[in-house]
């Protein structure tokens, strides 16, 4: 199934709405993965296969802490492009392939926002002067132009990652045999993350002991069900 024009269209405009999110603005957790890709999935036609592959680039998502200039994974666009990708596949590959096309794009994703947080930092040494004097004109171009590179990124991201995933959901995947055991690799990727990430923002002591409370709450919860 090829996604229509209107639905390429819709894709790639919030591709750029959850690229800005994630930075720019409203930063109103649009950018996060299962928000991200369960959107796309409702924009391309499959709302479930767009939420499969949100839940799991979600637990990637789960140990990154974007904090001041740290270095990261950009899962916002990245989640769109796995959405697209989810959504053109049968449910039981949806979280693979969602993976294969995600997780690479959130590298490249987080390689872009260091080389946006390179050009506003020229941008603010050429209005430095300016900026000092209480220019407000200067203050309001370094705003636009940052919004600017911004929405550029996060649009070519998602034209170049809802490009490979429709070229990567034409391949056959039902036609090899093992192909289910790429999505169960993806998803215990998925949760080692997320638990190295709980693991290190529980840091030590009672936190962390409760941290395994809960843990061993929920496993005896979903066993029992």
């Amino acid at each position: 199934m090829m996604p229509s024009p209107v639905e390429i269209v819709g894709t790639l405009a919030w591709g750029t709405v959850v690229g800005l999110d994630l930075v720019s603005v409203p930063q109103g957790l649009l950018s996060r993965p299962l928000v991200a890709a369960t959107v796309t999935g409702l924009l391309v036609g499959n709302i479930t296969g767009g939420l499969m592959a949100g839940m799991v680039l979600e637990l990637y998502a789960l140990d990154v802490l974007p904090i001041g200039a740290s270095r990261y994974p950009d899962y916002s666009v990245a989640a769109v492009a796995g959405g697209v990708a989810g959504a053109l596949v049968t449910p039981t590959l949806a979280v693979g392939v969602a993976g294969l096309i995600g997780l690479p794009m959130a590298a490249v994703g987080g390689w872009t926002l260091q080389t946006l947080r390179r050009r506003n930092a020229l941008s603010v040494r050429r209005r430095l002067e300016r900026v000092a004097a209480g220019d407000g004109r200067a203050i309001w171009e370094l705003q636009r132009n940052g919004m600017l590179r911004d929405a550029l990124r996060s649009f070519g991201l998602a034209v170049i990652g809802s490009g490979l995933a429709i070229v990567v959901t034409r391949v056959p995947w039902d036609e090899f045999a093992n192909a289910r055991v790429l999505s169960w690799a993806v998803l215990a990727g998925g949760i080692a993350a997320a638990l190295g990430g709980a693991v290190r923002s529980a840091g030590r002591g009672a936190r962390r002991r409760w941290l395994a409370v809960g843990l061993a709450t929920g496993t005896i919860v979903v066993l029992l069900r």
